[in-house]
């Protein structure tokens, strides 16, 4: 459904929308698949697919003139992937000194499309399935991780993010919007966030920002421990150690306050 955002512009949104109909199950697609899919004309559709032919974001088969992504998107994501393994890098020996010492796993996560997306992670001294690997990715209203990217976003984005019904992964899960904004403000003010069973029963997460030089949060980095090592002495002492170890991070990223 196209966006009633005037200030969005109908054929970039239109031509994304395109781009994201290609998928691992649906690789090719043909004009008419995807005019139908879009709800737009073929003759329009047609003309978008020409102008991402041109750029190289589709490419056509000149046999059977299906269409599936072109060359510039592996271009796009090497240049994501580049950016991730700095990040990476820079976070490394940081946070595998803070698995060290508390033995629990962690991880760094981005915001993607809506969800949290895990780019690294560091095993604790067990070895429990805790829950989705390095490029998994997990609901943004109940895990730590999530609600932290979602506090230091903007209004606007925020409330786009919100706008799907929040799915009750546990009793505790918080589903309605209000209450889940009003817990967001106090965790952009603790600069911390911690999830107790909220997306799995069993699992107790610690969250704090990662910040870039201009103080902009573009990860985040999570404590992840099933409840059974996890009473709240535990999480009360391991808190500050997060915080300290994102602001940490933050540092090699020029972010110096």
């Amino acid at each position: 459904m196209p966006s009633s955002n005037p200030q969005m512009l109908q054929s970039v949104q239109s031509a994304l929308r395109l781009l994201k109909l290609f998928t691992v199950q649906t690789p090719e697609r043909r004009l008419t698949e995807l005019a139908n899919e879009l709800g737009l004309g073929k003759s329009t559709t047609s003309r978008l697919l020409s102008t991402l032919l041109s750029e190289g974001f589709v490419y056509q088969d000149p046999v059977n003139h299906t269409y599936r992504l072109g060359q510039r998107i592996v271009s796009l994501y090497q240049v994501m992937v580049t950016t991730y393994s700095h990040l990476a890098d820079a976070a490394s020996p940081i946070i595998e000194r803070l698995a060290r010492e508390t033995s629990e796993a962690l991880r760094v996560a981005v915001l993607e499309e809506n969800e949290v997306s895990y780019i690294f992670q560091v095993g604790g001294a067990t070895k429990e399935e805790l829950s989705s690997p390095v490029g998994g990715r997990n609901p943004i209203h109940c895990t730590s991780s999530g609600k932290m990217l979602l506090a230091f976003q903007k209004p606007l984005e925020l409330n786009k993010c919100l706008k799907g019904p929040l799915i009750p992964y546990t009793a505790k899960t918080i589903t309605d919007p209000s209450e889940l904004k009003a817990q967001l403000k106090q965790i952009r003010e603790h600069n911390y966030c911690v999830v107790i069973g909220e997306f799995i029963e069993n699992i107790v997460s610690i969250s704090s920002p990662i910040r870039d030089s201009t103080g902009q949060v573009i990860s985040v980095l999570t404590l992840v421990a099933p409840t059974s090592r996890m009473d709240e002495s535990r999480i009360n002492s391991y808190i500050p150690k997060v915080v300290k170890t994102a602001r940490e991070v933050s540092r090699q990223f020029g972010y110096l306050k």
